[in-house]
Formats: C-alpha cells, structure tokens, sequence
C-alpha cells in the first residue's frame, strides 16, 4: 500500500490516454497531517483492517468520474460510466445513523461502515462483526436492502478497484448471486472494449472462507 496514491495518479493519467474514455471528474485530495489520522483512528476507538491507515496516510480522498465513448455500447446514463468516491477517513469513521441505519426504525444494517461511496444507493463497506471489530474482508451494500461480502481485503479491493477503472458497479462481479445481474452483465461485455488489457477472470466471487 505504499505507493497508492502513485497508482491512483496513474490511473487517472491511463484514463485521460484512453480514446475510448472520457474524463468527467478527478479529485485526489491531500491526506490529512499524521497526527490528524492518529486522532480520528483513536477517537473511533476502532482497530483498521489491514492497509487502511497507510492508505490513509498518503490519499485523503480520491473522487473519479468517467464517460465510456463507444458509440456501440454508450448508454446515456450511468451505466456506461466509471465512478469512485472514496471518502475521507473522519467521514468514514463518523455516525452513519440516517444513511445505512435508522434510529427509530431498522437497525440491520448497523454495522455497515461505507468507504466507496460510488453511488447514492450503494457503496462496497468495512463491516464490524461480534464486538464491534471490523471484518477483514469488504463489504456490497445495496442501502436497506442487501448486504454481501466481496471476500476481498482492503489491499486486494484497491487493487481491482483500480484494474476495473472503478466501472459502473464492478463490485457486484467479486459477490455470489449477482452473476446474473445486469451490471455484472453490462461489466463483463463493455470492459473489453473500453480497455483492451482487461482481464475478466480477476473479476470472479469466491468461496465462502476464500
């Protein structure tokens, strides 16, 4: 993880190459001073999967937005976009009461913990298990709704994160029982022919303890 902020430069630089992309949105922010970072971690009283507080360290948050221009597969919507918004570690470490869980209503998603937040109604979380402790592995969210773990860690998720260019719901590709999904369809038919490097077997859900 320590040259991520590195690798996000060059992704961002690869996409503005790319002919077949067009780049709506960039913003890769500066990572808050160290002791900053100490304090929001020790405020939150929370142990990090592994990776995140170097990742933290050197990226503050990283905002992407990008247009697909294959006039064969261009959509006019989001779906033939790229999009990532990884939030700032004090926003990920807040209160997400009124976003994945409701005070006075359904509190099943309490433990949902969103990083990227790439789209309004859904996002790939940390999740705490028993004791509050944050799972290893990330997490789908579809918000209210569906809860399902990529069985990626924080390290292998930023990788394919970056390998996917951040393709309009790639993360549904690394969660059993979305193979049939339109997303994971339009994923595995549009990637090729945007990027050329593609390597769609990257992109596959594990077993269950994989």
């Amino acid at each position: 993880m320590s040259n991520a902020r590195d690798r996000l430069d060059s992704l961002v630089a690869e996409l503005r190459e790319n002919p077949r992309v067009e780049l709506l949105d960039c913003t890769l922010t500066e990572p808050l001073p160290s002791d900053q970072v100490s304090r929001v971690i020790a405020e939150s009283g929370d142990r990090l999967p592994a990776g995140v507080e170097e990742f933290y360290r050197q990226v503050g948050s990283f905002r992407l937005d990008w247009r697909c221009t294959v006039p064969e597969i261009q959509q006019g919507d989001s779906s033939d976009h790229g999009l990532v918004d990884i939030l700032p570690l004090d926003k990920v470490l807040g209160d997400w009461s009124g976003v994945t869980w409701f005070p006075e209503g359904e509190q099943e998603f309490r433990p949902v913990v969103p990083f990227d937040f790439f789209t309004p109604e859904a996002c790939v979380a940390f999740e705490r298990g028993d004791g509050g402790v944050f799972k290893e592995k990330l997490s789908y969210h579809y918000f209210g709704e569906e809860l399902t773990s990529t069985h990626r860690t924080f390290s292998e998720y930023l990788d394919l994160l970056i390998a996917s260019r951040g393709y309009w719901y790639w993360p549904k590709t690394l969660c059993a029982g979305y193979e049939d999904s339109a997303e994971v369809a339009d994923f595995r038919r549009n990637m090729p022919l945007i990027f050329p490097d593609h390597d769609d077997a990257m992109f596959q859900p594990r077993p269950e303890g994989k």
